[in-house]
């Protein structure tokens, strides 16, 4: 029994052989593209979370390069005329309002590690200090970059290395 006479609702029904040329083309172009993926991704070791972690290396690399850099240039000697009075008492004025709360108002330490140490887990040099001081240090000590100027700063490591 043939169907190619028959109608349903009004739709002549037609019985294709072959499908369009068009789907034809376009499904061998994805089995190919399919192919090409999973030979590329899949079977050539490359992963996006290699690639992420190259990313994030050279980013890590760049910022430390830079994070010296800065301590570099923001390095004060100590036997220079910044241990004037004026320094030491703006410092011990800042301890007092920023530092005293975690450090203990003699820097015998609380909260914080401390302060009259003979020597400091991150180092006891005047660039040292000012490091952890404008970039604080992980496990709770807050960096006071935006807060602090730089001679604030540095009357402050002054008065913290005359403890």
């Amino acid at each position: 029994m043939s169907d190619d006479n028959k109608e349903y609702d009004g739709i002549r029904y037609r019985a294709e052989k072959k499908s369009p040329a068009v789907f034809r083309i376009l499904f061998t172009v994805l089995i190919v593209w399919g192919v090409g993926f999973m030979g590329y991704y899949l079977f050539s070791g490359w992963s996006s979370q290699g690639e992420y972690a190259e990313i994030k290396e050279a980013k890590e690399a760049r910022l430390a390069a830079q994070k010296q850099t800065e301590v570099g240039s923001k390095a004060v000697s100590t036997h220079e005329e910044i241990r004037t009075t004026d320094l030491l008492e703006e410092g011990k004025k800042e301890y007092a309002s920023r530092c005293a709360a975690c450090h203990g108002e003699d820097g015998k330490g609380g909260i914080g590690p401390d302060l009259t140490a003979k020597e400091y887990k991150y180092g006891k040099t005047a660039p040292e200090v000012t490091a952890s001081i404008v970039d604080g240090r992980p496990g709770g000590m807050p960096g006071f970059k935006n807060d602090l100027s730089g001679e604030k700063v540095q009357g402050l490591v002054q008065y913290l290395l005359s403890l």
